[in-house]
């Protein structure tokens, strides 16, 4: 069933089962792990879904194993890998296996057109990501030297069985008719695109925060006992290279009075002893016609005085626009029937309610048609 050798003599193993294992698949893995470390090693069971509820001793095991009991359907979510990072000892193993989709597209799609038909706490079964995906995933929860050492193609049977209330739970809570359509729909997504990769990774042998002292010393020159070991190459007679010498070399008697300096200001031209002409800021020395300009970042005021003359220079213009309004114009009828009266007049007309005159006479209300009725 695994790979050979699965462990070695003594190591200490963590297997995480799962809910849909048999208790024959479980007996067998742990005959073959428990045969491979020996008395001097030891075989610890826990449940995958059960990581995120218990607390696994910390740096307790030397190869963790996961997915390796029938059926190995099952997908490892960060929080897991992160408790299976937390219980492996210091540069030991993790192997896992799990099922994982040619392209992401496909999962996307298809699980989002069974999303009803799945419940919420079995939906971190189901696959969701490749195989490059599942080795990122790898290495962001701590581990390295991540790689796949073997593929194994999934068949239509099995993806059915995988379907199953003890796995994926697709269409638990439907009718029968809903949960077997919904299962169909996934087959044919996923036919042939659904794949078992068994990863192999490490625990780094350092732990977060340890601290590792750098030496950028100078090597140690050659000592004269050491050099006095060394056979000559021939008796001839060796030139002494000569030493070459240091142009920059600072010397102590430097400020020796018999030494003649330079004069600096010998040095100097008459260009070189001009006072430099500073210009001007914010708008001092402007030409003539052209409006002041303040510094971007002006601290002298010329900004604040230039935005106070132009709000001065706002507010006279807004004090002499004279705004004009429109006279109102008489009401002027559409139809041309206003003047004949209620019976000729439309639901808006201006007129309604009045009693009928001429054309071009002035309408006024007389006699008690102003007092209420009341």
């Amino acid at each position: 069933m695994l790979t050979s050798p699965i462990a070695n003599a003594g190591d200490k193993v963590l297997v995480l089962g799962n809910p849909a294992a048999t208790a024959q698949s479980m007996q067998q893995l742990h005959t073959e792990v428990s045969g491979a470390v020996g008395r001097a090693g030891k075989v610890s069971f826990e449940q995958i879904d059960r990581l995120d509820k218990i607390s696994l001793q910390p740096l307790a095991h030397t190869l963790a194993l996961s997915g390796f009991t029938s059926p190995s359907a099952f997908a490892h979510s960060h929080s897991t890998l992160c408790a299976l990072l937390a219980a492996l000892s210091l540069g030991s193993t993790l192997r896992l296996k799990e099922p994982v989709l040619a392209d992401s597209f496909t999962a996307a799609s298809v699980l989002e057109s069974i999303a009803a038909s799945l419940p919420s706490h079995f939906r971190s079964r189901v696959p969701t990501r490749t195989a490059a995906q599942l080795l990122t995933d790898v290495k962001l929860a701590g581990f390295v030297d991540a790689s796949i050492v073997s593929v194994t193609p999934v068949s239509d049977t099995e993806l059915r069985e995988w379907c199953s209330a003890q796995c994926w739970a697709i269409g638990v809570n439907q009718d029968e008719s809903k949960a077997s359509a919904a299962v169909d729909m996934l087959i044919a997504g996923w036919s042939g695109r659904v794949q078992i990769v068994e990863v192999v990774a490490k625990r780094p042998a350092y732990s977060v925060g340890a601290v590792s002292k750098l030496s950028f010393g100078k090597r140690k020159a050659a000592t004269s006992a050491t050099a006095a070991t060394v056979a000559p190459v021939s008796a001839a007679k060796v030139e002494p290279v000569p030493e070459k010498k240091k142009v920059w070399l600072i010397s102590a008697n430097d400020d020796d009075d018999d030494v003649e300096l330079e004069d600096d200001e010998m040095l100097l031209d008459e260009e070189d002893k001009k006072v430099p002409v500073i210009v001007p800021a914010c708008g001092d020395a402007v030409a003539e016609g052209k409006k002041k300009k303040a510094c971007k970042n002006c601290s002298c005021g010329l900004a604040d005085e230039i935005e106070a003359e132009d709000a001065a220079i706002v507010a006279r213009i807004e004090a002499e626009v004279v705004v004009v309004k429109p006279p109102k114009k008489a009401p002027t009828s559409s139809c041309g029937n206003c003047y004949l009266g209620d019976a000729f007049r439309c639901g808006s007309c201006p007129y309604l309610g009045m009693p009928a005159f001429k054309p071009g006479e002035t309408v006024t209300l007389g006699g008690n048609l102003l007092n209420d009725d009341i």
